[in-house]
C-alpha cells in the first residue's frame, strides 16, 4: 500500500492496485457510522418500549394486586368481624340456655318435693322428668274430682276474678268468682264429681237462682243467676259433665250470664286456672294455684290410687 498524495490512498495486493480518495473513505465511515448509529437508536427505541410496556404491564399488576390485597384485607376483616360476632351470640346463646336450664332443673326439683319423690342432681333431666311424669291414671283421678275445664258454652267474660267496682252498687268490692256471657238456657255442667249441696233461689246473696256442689278433697263450686230450670235437687250426687243448671238472668245481673266460683275450704281460687286446665298443661296448675296445698293433697290421692290398684 502506498500513498500518492495525502488526499490518495493506494492498496496493491496480488491481483493489483486499488487507489482510494480520502474523502471516500471518510464519506463510506460516516455512513456506516450513521447506519450503525440509527440501528442503535431504533433498537434502543425498541427495547425503551418494550421495557416500558413491561413497566406498565407490571404497574398494572401492582395496582391490581394492591386492590386484591385490599378486598382480601376488607373481606378477611369482615370475616373476623362476623366470626367475632356470631362466637358473642352463640356465647350469649350457651348463657342463656344454660340460665334456662338451670331453671327447668329448680323446677324439677320443686315438683319432685310435690309429688314425693327425693330429689337426685346428678340424675339426667330426662331422666328426672320421666319419674315426676303423671300416669294417665294419675291425671283422670285429679280430673274426676277436682274442678277443670269449661263448664259452659261461654262467649266471653264479663266480670273477672278479683277487685272491680260493682255494676249495679257501684262499690268497691272483690268478685270471687268469674262471669262468663252465654245465651239464655246454655247448659251448666258438672266440672268434677260431687254432691248438690243447694239448687235453688239465694235471697241474701244476690245471685238469684244457686247451684253450689261440694267436691272431694275440699272444693266446692257454685253457679249464680241461672234459670228457674234446675234439673238437680239437693243431695244428688253427679258425676262429671252432668248438667246441673241452664244460664239465665236472676238476681242482681246486668245481662244473661253465669257467674262460676271455685272455692277450696272456703277460701276464693281464680277459676280462670282450672277453666283453663287439661292434660297438656297439667302440672301448670300446681305453680299457678298457690293457695291450695297440692303436696299433700298428691300424697293422699296417690295413696287413694295405690289403693284402688291394690283392690
Amino acid at each position: 500500500m502506498s500513498v500518492k498524495n495525502k488526499f490518495t490512498i493506494t492498496i496493491s495486493d496480488i491481483n493489483g492496485s486499488k487507489h482510494y480518495l480520502l474523502h471516500q473513505i471518510i464519506k463510506r465511515f460516516v455512513i456506516y457510522f450513521t447506519i450503525f448509529i440509527l440501528f442503535l437508536i431504533v433498537t434502543g427505541s425498541y427495547l425503551i418500549s418494550f421495557l416500558m410496556d413491561e413497566v406498565t404491564g407490571l404497574e398494572e399488576k401492582k395496582v391490581k394486586m394492591v386492590e386484591q390485597q385490599k378486598i382480601l384485607k376488607k373481606s378477611n376483616d369482615e370475616l373476623i368481624k362476623n366470626l367475632h360476632n356470631k362466637t358473642e351470640e352463640l356465647t350469649k346463646e350457651i348463657s342463656n340456655k344454660s340460665e334456662e336450664l338451670d331453671s327447668i332443673k329448680e323446677k324439677i326439683t320443686d315438683i319432685e318435693a310435690l309429688v314425693g319423690i327425693t330429689p337426685s342432681l346428678e340424675t339426667e333431666v330426662d331422666i328426672r322428668l320421666q319419674n315426676i311424669k303423671f300416669t294417665s291414671a294419675q291425671q283422670k283421678l285429679f280430673f274426676d274430682n277436682i274442678p277443670n275445664g269449661p263448664v259452659v258454652n261461654f262467649t266471653g267474660y264479663s266480670g273477672k276474678f278479683g277487685w272491680r267496682i260493682h255494676p249495679i252498687l257501684k262499690r268497691k268490692e272483690f268478685h270471687r268468682g268469674l262471669d262468663l256471657r252465654a245465651k239464655r238456657m246454655t247448659p251448666v255442667r258438672a266440672p268434677a264429681d260431687g254432691v248438690v249441696e243447694y239448687a235453688g233461689y239465694h235471697k241474701s246473696s244476690g245471685f238469684g237462682n244457686l247451684v253450689i256442689i261440694e267436691h272431694n278433697y275440699g272444693f266446692k263450686t257454685s253457679y249464680g243467676h241461672l234459670s228457674k230450670k234446675f234439673p238437680v235437687k239437693a243431695g244428688a250426687f253427679v258425676k262429671k259433665g252432668d248438667i246441673i243448671a241452664y244460664t239465665g238472668n236472676s238476681g242482681m245481673s246486668t245481662g244473661p250470664h253465669l257467674h262460676y266460683e271455685v272455692r277450696f275450704i272456703t277460701r276464693p281460687l281464680n277459676p280462670i286456672n282450672f277453666i283453663k286446665w287439661n292434660s297438656s298443661n297439667f302440672e301448670d296448675i300446681f305453680k299457678k294455684e298457690k293457695r291450695v296445698s297440692w303436696q299433700s293433697l298428691i300424697k293422699l290421692m296417690q295413696s287413694h290410687l295405690h289403693l284402688a290398684k291394690q283392690q
